[in-house]
């Protein structure tokens, strides 16, 4: 901001900055007035919001209970809320470009790259198992926690 020269400094210009000045100091004890409110509703509005955001990314059944729970018990709902939630979902993202894949998908649908699963097959029915099962779902077959496509040593056997 360039300051006027001594020759453009009349009574009117000087006036002028002084209401200018002035009308500053009334917008600051505006906001100073307006701090202390401001702050209070987002100390009380922070925690539901971060509880209602989160609950749903890891898409609990009830988001809205736990963020109406912390919206009236604030900071010792946050902290319940912290204890009791689940582990955070696992995200499946794609080795070529980033993007996000979910389970049921075989390729990548922003790039198309083929999808490299840690789904193995079941010896006894060929369908699908997750590593550290011990248990086809399928057909009840006894798997090697360790590795799932392989038989469980002497012991596994095919129930019938």
């Amino acid at each position: 901001m360039n300051l006027p020269s001594k020759k453009d400094l009349t009574p009117k210009t000087i006036l002028f900055y002084v209401c200018v000045a002035l009308l500053g100091l009334l917008a600051l004890q505006v906001v100073l007035r307006l701090l202390p409110p401001a702050i209070f509703l987002f100390l009380m509005l922070a925690p539901p919001i971060f509880v209602l955001s989160d609950a749903q990314e890891r898409r609990l059944s009830r988001p809205v209970l736990w963020a109406t729970f912390t919206l009236f018990t604030n900071v010792f709902g946050l902290l319940v809320y912290l204890l009791v939630r689940p582990e955070a979902p696992t995200v499946n993202t794609c080795k070529s470009c980033g993007g996000t894949l979910e389970d049921k998908f075989s390729n990548c649908p922003w790039c198309g790259e083929k999808v490299e699963r840690p789904l193995c097959k079941c010896p006894g029915c060929n369908d699908e198992v997750k590593s550290g099962w011990k248990f086809c779902p399928n057909c009840n077959y006894t798997l090697n926690p360790d590795s799932p496509s392989s038989v469980a040593g002497d012991n596994a056997e095919k129930p019938a």
